[in-house]
C-alpha cells in the first residue's frame, strides 16, 4: 500500500507559550473532502477507524485524518490507504486544549479544501466541531457521528447535556446521522434519538476464519484484552489459580500485551503470557485453545472476542452489554454474572468436546455473517450508495 501523506509539521498545533504552527500550503487537489476528526487513538478505536478508511478509499474517497497524537497505539503505516492526508495535532492533558488544537485544525484544513463529509469519532471531537458546524451554511456538510463508548467517559448527566448541546448547535444545522459500531452504543444517543442511527460492527480478518481447529493436548484456556487493562489480567490469573488442580492439568495462555506488573502476577498464576503482534501470530494460538475468557467489562467492541468466534472457539464471558450484543447465551458461548457462573461453565466445556465442537462451529458461523471483511465493507458501501442517492455526501 503506498505511503500516506503526512503533514504533521504543519497541522501540529501549538501549545500555548510557544510559536504558532507553520501556514499550510495549499492542496492542489480540487476533490471535495472527507474528514475524520479523532480524539486520542486507542485500540477499539482503530479497530474500526482502519478499515473505514480504507473501504471509503476502495470507493475513491478523498480522505483526511486529524487526530490527537497522543500516548495511544501509532497508527500503522503499512494499513493507511494511498493519498491519505494525515494532520496530528498536539496533546494536551487538559481535555480542552485537545478540543481547541483539533478546532484549529479543521479550520485550517477548511481553508485548504472544500469539505464535504465530516465524521465525528467520539464526544471530544463532536465539541471541538460544534462551533465549525455551527458557522457553516445550513445543510452544507454531511456529518457523521460514532461516539466510541463516550459514555465511560462522562457522568450520564453531563454526557446528556454535552450531546443536547452538540445536537443544538452543531449536528442539528446539518444532514447527520449517528453511526455506531455495536448496538449498545445507541442507549448513549438518546438526546440525538432524533438523527437516523446504523450499526456497523468491527470487521474481523480473514486470517482468524481461515485458521484451522487443532486442540491442544491438555485442556487451554486462553484470553486476552484490546488494550491490555490490569482488572482484565487479574481476573485471569484469579480464574487460573482456582483451577489450578493437578487432576484438572489445564493450561492457562495470555494472548496480548501485559505492563511489567502485570505479566508478574500472570507469571505467579501460571499463566503463559504471549505478546504476539501480529494477527497470523494471535489466530494460530487461537486456533490450539479450548475455550476463550472474557471475565471482565470491556470499553468498546470486543475485538478479541469476536476474533475469538471468527476461530471457531466457544466462549465464557462476564454478562456485560458489549459481550451480550456478540454472544448468543448457550449457542455460541456463555454468559455469566460472577465468578462462580464462569468456573461452571468452564468446567463443562472442558468435559464436553462435542459441546466446543458444536459451539465453537455456531460461533465461526454468526461470526462470518456479522464480523467478516466482506460484510463490513457492504455494509458501508451500501450505506455510500444510499447517501448518492439521496445526493448527500459520503461517511
Amino acid at each position: 500500500m503506498a505511503p500516506a501523506n503526512w503533514e504533521g509539521a504543519a497541522a501540529v498545533v501549538a501549545p500555548a507559550g510557544s510559536l504558532p504552527a507553520p501556514r499550510l500550503q495549499r492542496s492542489s487537489a480540487s476533490a471535495e473532502l472527507t474528514v475524520h476528526l479523532v480524539g486520542r487513538l486507542t485500540a477499539p478505536v482503530l479497530g474500526f477507524l482502519l478499515p473505514l478508511l480504507d473501504t471509503l478509499h476502495s470507493a475513491g474517497r478523498a480522505q483526511a485524518l486529524v487526530y490527537v497524537d497522543g500516548a495511544g497505539p501509532a497508527l500503522p503505516p503499512e494499513r493507511l490507504p494511498a493519498g491519505l492526508r494525515l494532520l496530528p495535532v498536539a496533546d494536551h492533558a487538559n481535555p480542552l486544549g485537545r478540543i481547541v488544537a483539533l478546532y484549529t485544525a479543521l479550520g485550517r484544513l477548511t481553508r485548504e479544501q472544500s469539505i464535504a463529509t465530516l465524521h465525528l469519532h467520539g464526544l471530544l471531537p463532536g465539541l471541538a466541531a460544534m462551533h465549525w458546524l455551527y458557522r457553516r451554511p445550513r445543510g452544507q456538510v454531511q456529518v457523521y457521528f460514532s461516539p466510541h463508548s463516550s459514555r465511560a467517559l462522562l457522568r450520564q448527566t453531563l454526557l446528556r447535556r454535552s450531546l443536547a448541546r452538540l445536537l443544538q448547535l452543531g449536528l442539528g444545522r446539518h444532514e447527520a446521522r449517528t453511526i455506531v459500531n455495536m448496538s449498545p452504543e445507541l442507549q448513549t444517543l438518546q438526546p440525538l434519538a432524533a438523527l437516523p442511527a446504523s450499526v456497523l460492527e468491527s470487521p474481523v480478518p480473514a486470517v482468524f476464519f481461515d485458521a484451522p481447529r487443532r486442540e491442544a493436548r491438555r485442556p487451554l484456556l486462553i484470553s486476552c484484552n484490546l488494550e491490555g487493562q490490569r482488572a482484565a489480567v487479574d481476573a485471569f490469573a484469579r480464574i487460573a489459580v482456582l483451577l489450578n488442580d493437578d487432576a484438572l492439568s489445564l493450561n492457562f495462555n495470555w494472548v496480548g500485551q501485559a505492563e511489567p506488573e502485570a505479566a508478574a502476577a500472570l507469571k505467579a498464576a501460571g499463566v503463559g503470557q504471549f505478546a504476539v503482534a501480529s494477527d497470523e501470530s494471535r489466530a494460530q494460538r487461537l486456533g490450539t485453545a479450548w475455550i476463550y475468557v472474557a471475565p471482565t467489562e470491556e470499553r468498546g467492541f470486543p475485538v478479541r472476542l469476536a476474533e475469538a468466534m471468527a476461530a471457531g472457539l466457544p466462549s465464557v464471558a462476564l454478562d456485560t452489554p458489549n459481550h451480550r450484543c456478540l454472544l448468543d447465551e448457550g449457542v455460541t458461548g456463555y454468559l455469566c454474572t460472577d465468578l462462580d457462573g464462569l468456573l461452571q461453565r468452564i468446567a463443562e466445556l472442558v468435559d464436553s468436546r462435542a459441546l466446543r465442537e458444536s459451539m465453537g462451529a455456531a460461533a465461526r458461523e454468526v461470526a462470518r455473517a456479522r464480523f467478516s471483511e466482506p460484510v463490513f465493507k457492504a455494509r458501508l458501501l451500501d450505506m455510500v450508495a444510499a447517501a448518492e442517492a439521496d445526493g448527500r455526501p459520503t461517511p
